[in-house]
């Protein structure tokens, strides 16, 4: 019964997972090695706080460096992908990400130059991206600083897909209408789910400590099996707690899934 539970948990939590769209923030690479790790390392942050700040975080999460780290197997290995790879899109994929950015530092005559790019995993595309030049690595800074946040917000206008049609009826007779319609996010249902996890999860917990009480009951009953003024009376303690510790359960786990039902629906 406890995996039972800690299996419907784990259910709750990878639906709210699914209401958000990720994005990785690979890490800033330096074609010449004209700025040392640290610059490179700080210059990433700023991008990943830049879209932390302007994406909402109940529709986006932003992956941070332990996360893409952890899908690409260690630091060291991370460099190296980052630095080889041709298609940051395939980068994406790599991390599970929705959405994948990254710049990258270049020199032209004396001055430091910088490319961010966006782009969507899914279809590859890129969704935006910005350059400059400046002297130093602090004018770098500033023109993250100006352009990141309208970069990021290209995303705020990507649709999520909806499949209204079957893909081969689709492909039968194409319609000229747009077959995709934003979803936007709806915080009074996701607080509803939110109340339905925690109430069928707090269920499940007391229909768990019912068992156990239930279990000192009939052991109680066991031992007073021969004494029969306590008999019955024991009997009756074990039978009324194992009809609470159902009744737990049952509600718990219908909770629990309404949950986990509006979170993947709504």
């Amino acid at each position: 019964m406890k995996k039972q539970i800690f299996f419907l948990l784990f259910l709750a939590l990878a639906a709210y997972g699914q209401m958000q769209e990720r994005i990785a923030v690979i890490n800033t690479m330096d074609d010449f090695d004209s700025i040392s790790v640290a610059d490179l390392t700080y210059l990433t942050d700023r991008l990943r706080e830049t879209a932390v700040n302007v994406l909402p975080a109940e529709r986006f999460g932003v992956m941070t460096t332990e996360s893409i780290v952890a899908f690409l197997g260690s630091m060291e290995n991370t460099v190296r992908v980052c630095k080889e790879s041709s298609c940051l899109a395939e980068l994406g994929r790599q991390v599970s990400a929705d959405y994948v950015a990254q710049g990258r530092i270049g020199r032209f005559n004396d001055n430091l130059t910088i490319k961010v790019e966006l782009y969507s995993v899914k279809s590859g595309n890129l969704m935006g991206s910005f350059t400059g030049n400046e002297k130093s690595v602090f004018g770098l800074l500033a023109l993250i600083d100006d352009k990141a946040a309208d970069l990021f917000k290209r995303m705020l206008a990507e649709p999520r897909p909806i499949v209204v049609e079957k893909p081969e009826t689709a492909k039968m007779e194409p319609k000229p209408e747009v077959m995709v319609v934003e979803k936007k996010p709806n915080k009074t249902l996701f607080w509803v789910a939110v109340g339905l996890d925690v109430l069928g999860a707090g269920l499940l917990v007391a229909g768990y400590l019912k068992d156990n009480e239930m279990l000192d009951a009939y052991n109680t009953y066991n031992i007073d099996e021969q004494d029969q003024s306590h008999y019955n009376s024991a009997w009756d303690e074990t039978d009324r707690v194992r009809t609470q510790r159902n009744l737990f359960y049952i509600l718990g786990s219908v909770f629990l899934a309404s949950g986990i039902g509006v979170h993947i629906w709504f």
